[in-house]
């Protein structure tokens, strides 16, 4: 009996995350290398993902649900500023940079092929949900926590960037300095 395409497709990630770590595959590997190292035909993940691109877009996708899980865990009740500084602290970690790379690449390439990256333009404002919520239970009206979550993904995504192209303690300062600013925020 065949399981169902849904469940083919999570125990290819799961494969995936055991074979090439949360930060999936390397960017340079093709679908048939991919696929020699999980000892699977690459017809199984092209079917199930269509395209590297694709591929990489579904792990990558994956483990950025799986760090909201870790984010919000460690406080559901996070204020909007507090889930901030979660927020900078895990990405900007250096455990985590491979991640962050992998997610400027993928971000860059669905620029120019967003019908390839559907999955994971769709799944991009997973963060600034929970900065929303967080920015709700702070108080703020729907609007605001829409517009400050945005904002505040936005900045910090910036700066991640900025840390990733010139490493170095000022973007660490920077950071803090924006997420105190947004302490000082009357909304």
């Amino acid at each position: 009996m065949r399981s169902p395409v849904g469940e083919g497709k999570e125990r290819l990630l799961e494969a995936l995350f055991s074979e090439f770590g949360e930060s999936g595959p390397s960017s340079n590997l093709s679908m048939r290398q991919i696929a020699e190292r999980l000892d699977v035909h690459h017809t199984l993940l092209t079917y199930h993902f269509g395209s590297r691109p694709g591929l990489l877009g579904a792990v990558l996708s994956e483990a950025r649900r799986r760090d909201n899980l870790v984010i919000a865990a460690a406080d559901n009740e996070l204020g909007f500023v507090p889930l901030c500084r979660a927020i900078w602290n895990y990405y900007s970690n250096a455990a985590h940079e491979d991640r962050t790379r992998a997610f400027f690449h993928l971000v860059g390439l669905a620029v120019y092929e967003p019908d390839a990256f559907q999955e994971f333009v769709a799944d991009i404002d997973d963060l600034a949900r929970l900065l929303e919520e967080a920015a709700l239970r702070d108080g703020s009206t729907p609007t605001d926590a829409r517009q400050r979550s945005l904002i505040a993904i936005s900045c910090l995504r910036g700066l991640l960037l900025q840390g990733l192209l010139t490493p170095d303690a000022e973007v660490d300062a920077a950071a803090e300095r924006f997420i105190m600013s947004l302490a000082a925020d009357p909304t």
